[in-house]
């Protein structure tokens, strides 16, 4: 689930030639005759300073350069600016914490209310490879807000201001970061007098993928009274932690290991078995599981001091009681924080992306959510299939994400309210 951008570093300076930097929270829309202390607690923002502005040849540099996207293909409808954004929240313990954050901001010819688009990011080990240190690292952002949307993007926890350690593939942490970001922004957007619509989509690749789901499930259960999703686009994500785990232990060989270290991280900071380690991993790995996830490390970096033979990483007994009839609080965990058995029915309506050869994220991860949501009543599921691997199908998913997104806001922004949400105009307003 972590992608090969490790030299963003190199090309970020590269394009700041491009780039108009700033830090200032001072704004020419301020909007300071609004109260817009929304918040207290969970979703108040702390502090925000502009980090970048994005010109059209930045945008083009980045996106082809890193990504090798074909630039030609975006409508680039105006330049953008980056901010990073502090704002509290919670940490892993429960307790209130500070996290930080990234808001990109469409610098449009004409004013008018900006639909939400929140990314949530890919795999990632160290501390520094998020949009708010390096705003090049999110493509979606960058081709979201190039075209329109106020584009979101949490660091999440044990990333960026936060020095614990992440909570990889822990549904409802996942959730909590991204939601009081959202509150955050909307904070932010009132003290610079940008002006949102009621539109939010979300969207994310690889563990982004996972990410987003857990946005949309716990935002529909238990934050349907302060936001309404409008659509999710989750790309190439683990729906079943029981079926990828089982099937990783099954083949015997896994090219990405270090995931499986993180996972373990998430369960251990999600039950406080911290001696789950010594069970499941052989002696010699198990000094890197525990040093090596501190922020400092890359993934490759990982895969080096752990081994890709499940033989050869796992105690056998783990092994044999987790493919039989044992570790059930363990496969309890993952069921818990997986999509399809606790009988979600999203609201709004999700589009699956997947590449047909992924042998990273499984490709039968999308046919599981898929027909598993579909089974429980969901009405609102679509897939699509685009060719390549995890690494392949990256520009594909991404790319036809926010086109889909396109089609969904172009009609909404034109259309009246349905009965449903029971909002007064979707039409954007005007400066």
């Amino acid at each position: 689930m972590e992608l090969n951008y490790h030299n963003t570093r190199l090309i970020f300076v590269i394009f700041l030639a491009f780039c108009i930097s700033c830090e200032d929270n001072d704004s020419e829309d301020n909007n300071s005759d609004v109260n817009c202390d929304i918040y207290s607690g969970r979703g108040n923002l702390v502090s925000y300073d502009q980090i970048v502005e994005f010109n059209k040849e930045a945008f083009e540099i980045v996106i082809k350069n890193i990504y090798g996207f074909d630039p030609n293909v975006f409508d680039i409808q105006n330049p953008v600016k980056v901010y990073k954004i502090i704002y509290e929240s919670i940490g892993v313990d429960g307790k209130p914490t500070e996290l930080s954050g990234a808001v990109y901001v469409p610098q449009l010819e004409e004013k008018r209310a900006l639909p939400t688009l929140k990314i949530s990011h890919y795999t990632i080990t160290e501390r520094d490879a998020v949009a708010s240190v390096r705003p090049n690292v999110s493509p979606q952002s960058l081709l979201g807000s190039m075209q329109g949307y106020f584009a979101i993007y949490a660091d999440g926890i044990g990333f960026g201001i936060s020095e614990t350690q992440a909570p990889f593939v822990n549904k409802r942490l996942s959730a909590i970061s991204g939601i009081d970001l959202l509150r955050a922004s909307k904070e932010f957007a009132c003290e610079n007098g940008i002006e949102l619509n009621d539109q939010l989509f979300t969207t994310g690749y690889s563990a982004g993928g996972y990410g987003t789901m857990a946005f949309h499930q716990i935002l529909e259960e238990e934050y349907s009274d302060e936001f309404t999703v409008t659509a999710n686009a989750p790309l190439a994500g683990p729906y079943s932690l029981p079926e990828m785990a089982t099937r990783i232990f099954t083949d015997g060989i896994y090219k990405q290991p270090y995931y499986l270290g993180f996972a373990l991280w998430g369960y251990m900071l999600g039950t406080g078995d911290y001696e789950s380690l010594n069970r499941w991993v052989k002696p010699q790995f198990r000094e890197a599981i525990m040093t090596m996830y501190d922020g400092n490390y890359s993934g490759g970096q990982i895969n080096s001091a752990l081994n890709d033979t499940m033989s050869i990483l796992l105690d056998p007994n783990f092994l044999s009681d987790f493919l039989g009839d044992g570790e059930i609080e363990f496969k309890n965990y993952l069921k818990e924080n997986s999509f399809i058995y606790d009988g979600w029915v999203p609201k709004a309506p999700i589009h699956f992306m997947h590449g047909e050869d992924d042998i990273t994220v499984f490709y039968s991860q999308m046919e599981l959510g898929n027909n598993a949501l579909i089974a429980d009543g969901a009405s609102n599921i679509q897939t699509s299939t685009y060719p390549g691997d995890h690494g392949g199908a990256v520009a594909d998913c991404m790319i036809n994400s926010i086109k889909w997104f396109n089609t969904i806001k172009n009609c909404l922004l034109y259309t009246s309210p349905s009965p449903r949400d029971g909002l007064l105009s979707r039409m954007p307003s005007s400066a």
